[in-house]
């Protein structure tokens, strides 16, 4: 068994958790009179003493009535790659891996999704999220202790379902938090929530599916408008057994509901910023005729 660790989302748990939020709150003239200068962990405790100080007063103004900022007190280099070795330690323990047995994988910049992309930017609300402060270093880390795998014009996702394919539902587990992943067959494990579970092949073509309908806001994909997780559901039910049938329903609705001409390279879009690769260079196509697209047919599977 080889752990395919997605080394993504460990850099940001173990830099983030390098960093302290504190909030500060002033208040120049509180009902008393007073002035008041408080430091808080947590935004929710200030504004509970904001309300406390200042009672009743809606109008209040950010700026002039007072003043909320938060400050990062950044702890030392060694906390953060501390919290790999943890993180990783875990992995290794939960999963009874010994370090030989454990492949990281990272992104590295911009890849195909960015160029394929027209509706929205891929990821644009992303371009101003602040980054945690050790980021490079932690990557830096992990490259030179880690069996590490870099992903040039594909992201970290993509080299994990590639690995995972070749390697076979029982030879690899996927260990990340991320839910995209689970459209791709195999073992997983949950490494925050300390959860090990399977995709079936049906299972992960079903997660595929719905993420067409519903797209990713966090990745700005926008999918079709006005379809949640619910509708999504009603629509694949009892299909979920059938991925060829939960496809051709997918290319029903893009036809029905996408208020697009052009609705066949709006799905093929979809698709491709959505698809996770099995196969190195792999881009999806939607499973019709690009010249007579209202006629289903082929395998999804290609």
């Amino acid at each position: 068994m080889i752990g395919l660790v997605d080394g993504d989302i460990i850099v940001f748990r173990a830099a983030f958790a390098a960093e302290k939020s504190e909030w500060h709150l002033t208040i120049p003239k509180d009902k008393e009179g007073k002035e008041v200068n408080m430091v808080f962990e947590y935004k929710r405790e200030a504004m509970e003493e904001l309300d406390k100080r200042l009672p009743g007063k809606l109008s209040r103004v950010e700026g002039e009535d007072f003043r909320l900022f938060p400050e990062v007190v950044l702890q030392p280099l060694s906390h953060a790659l501390q919290n790999v070795k943890t993180l990783m330690e875990k992995i290794r323990e939960e999963n009874a891996l010994n370090e030989f047995e454990v492949k990281v994988f990272l992104s590295s910049g911009p890849c195909f999704r960015h160029r394929v992309a027209k509706t929205r930017p891929y990821k644009g609300s992303r371009k101003d999220a602040r980054r945690p402060t050790y980021e490079k270093e932690v990557r830096q880390y992990i490259i030179e202790q880690y069996d590490t795998y870099i992903a040039e014009d594909e992201e970290a996702d993509d080299l994990l379902g590639i690995h995972a394919t070749k390697e076979g539902p029982y030879g690899a587990i996927i260990i990340t938090i991320d839910k995209d992943l689970d459209q791709v067959p195999g073992l997983k494990y949950n490494f925050m929530h300390d959860v090990a579970y399977e995709v079936s092949e049906n299972q992960a073509w079903y997660n595929f599916c719905c993420q067409l309908l519903t797209g990713d806001s966090t990745d700005d994909i926008p999918g079709l408008p006005g379809i949640g997780p619910g509708k999504a559901k009603k629509a694949l039910h009892g299909l979920e057994e059938d991925p060829q049938a939960m496809m051709e329903e997918v290319v029903r609705m893009y036809q029905i509901h996408s208020g697009k001409e052009n609705w066949y390279e709006y799905l093929k879009e979809q698709g491709q910023l959505l698809y996770i690769r099995r196969k190195p260079g792999e881009m999806w196509e939607p499973p019709i005729d690009a010249e007579d697209p209202y006629i289903l047919e082929g395998d999804m599977y290609g």
